[in-house]
């Protein structure tokens, strides 16, 4: 393709239709508008454009059933989904019928050029599989934030396939959820999904639950066991907290992993299963792989795609949208109509979840108990409604010391501020580095030279000993 490739806009609002096509044209772009799914299929067929973005929700034809059309007829022809309803089942949904790529509205224009660019550098496009009917059941994944966007993208992508997925986040931020999602959307949901805790697991038995045992393996091993793997069989296994794995079970799970083979404890036939691995830890791996905690090779074989989960605190854009999830379901379970406060909400804004969705279902689910005729007031939530999310925190205390020091009428207050926050960012990192320079550098985006300098200058003999 060329850069006078021609685009069709299907959009039904005619405003979004129009700065769409004059942002397009501006980049050399041949375009032409439709308003509907019909319109479309008319122009589609008179001119045969290049490319073709379409709106999901218009009058009458989604957007997603016009996609599914076109990738029948015309299967190497790229279209790109837009929407301001940004689901997991929409971004897994599109994937599924043969989307290139799908945009979030309001558009980021650099973001259409550079989905325009691609189809162009892609002259042409493998089509998807066929459409299947969406699977029942409302996800509880639930967000429209970008990084919650790009989560549904990447388990879009990798949910067909049986690709080793790590999935990576905070404790209560939802890494089971997601690996569900890949499962219930993949080739393998008719079978069984299996969850193993390894960090629950005392590392004696470690290798029994995971691999099974033969009778008279060990003291307690009366009968044979099968183990998570061999349950799991044409299905998918969870490795929760895949980061607690002892050593030795770890070589014996790459091994697995290299060809899906392994024996039982105490056994010594070799049995075949058809698993796919998803891992999920809340620890750093790379660093636990620096210290020797955890293997290299390991990793590669589960990281071949990585999902990260936000915090909650770095997607409070989220939260009504949240809260009103949860609450829709606890009111179901409940039987009753909950609603919340307006002091509630400001306490829930005002509170930095540790325990991230987790801790907010669970202290909705305990509110929805106490409150008195279903209105949730601040009073019946067990959390505290003067906490402040961490970047808060931070600016507060800036805030506090920076009025101490004017009050106390002290040189270079710019300064003093600005040297002691650089002096606690880069004791927290090499803190947690053990003294590591070059990884703590690292970590704080800059290079060894320069954190060696800010410790020449920030940093005298006791700051050192220390």
């Amino acid at each position: 393709m060329s850069d006078q490739s021609l685009v069709l806009i299907v959009e039904d609002d005619a405003s979004v239709s129009w700065a769409l096509e004059q942002a397009i044209s501006s980049e050399g772009y041949l375009v032409n508008t439709a308003a509907d799914a019909k319109q479309a299929r008319r122009k589609i067929k008179q001119e045969r454009p290049d490319i073709v973005l379409t709106d999901v929700r218009m009058p009458g034809e989604s957007g997603l059933d016009l996609l599914s059309d076109l990738n029948k007829q015309y299967p190497s022809l790229p279209v790109v989904v837009m929407t301001a309803h940004g689901t997991m089942e929409t971004a897994i949904e599109a994937v599924k019928r043969g989307a290139f790529d799908y945009l979030i509205k309001p558009l980021d224009l650099d973001k259409v050029y550079d989905v325009l660019s691609r189809v162009c550098d892609q002259a042409t496009v493998a089509a998807s599989a066929d459409p299947e009917q969406e699977q029942e059941g409302i996800s509880e994944i639930v967000g429209q934030t970008p990084a919650m966007q790009e989560v549904y993208k990447r388990i879009a992508a990798s949910a067909q396939t049986d690709m080793g997925v790590l999935i990576t986040g905070p404790t209560g931020s939802g890494k089971e959820l997601v690996a569900r999602a890949l499962h219930q959307h993949s080739p393998r949901s008719a079978k069984a999904f299996v969850a193993v805790n390894c960090g629950a697991l005392p590392n004696h038995l470690v290798e029994s639950e995971l691999f099974g045992h033969e009778a008279g393996a060990f003291t307690d091993a009366k009968e044979q066991k099968i183990g998570r793997i061999e349950a799991a069989d044409g299905g998918t296994l969870l490795l929760d907290e895949v980061g607690e794995l002892p050593p030795n079970t770890q070589v014996k799970l790459l091994r697995f992993l290299e060809d899906q083979r392994f024996t039982r404890v105490g056994g010594d036939q070799e049995i075949q299963v058809n698993v796919r691995v998803i891992a999920a830890t809340n620890r750093d791996l790379d660093n636990m792989i620096e210290t020797g905690a955890f293997r290299e090779d390991l990793s590669y074989r589960l990281k071949v795609v990585h999902i990260p989960l936000p915090s909650l605190i770095d997607r409070l854009d989220d939260m009504p949208l949240l809260v009103k999830h949860i609450l829709g379901r606890i009111a179901e379970r409940l039987d009753k109509r909950l609603q919340l406060t307006d002091d509630a909400m400001d306490a829930i804004h005002a509170y930095n979840w540790p325990g991230n969705v987790r801790e907010l279902k669970h202290a909705l689910e305990e509110a929805a108990v106490l409150a008195s005729g279903g209105m949730i007031s601040a009073s019946d939530l067990s959390i505290s409604p003067n906490a402040q999310p961490p970047a808060k925190q931070l600016a507060a205390a800036i805030q506090a010391e920076t009025a101490r020091l004017i009050t106390q009428k002290a040189d270079h207050v710019h300064q003093s501020i600005i040297d002691a926050a650089e002096k606690s960012m880069i004791a927290e990192a090499l803190a947690q580095t053990q003294g590591n320079q070059l990884r703590a550098a690292e970590l704080l985006g800059i290079n060894r030279i320069t954190l060696k300098k800010r410790m020449d200058a920030l940093f005298d003999d006791n700051d050192a000993a220390e």
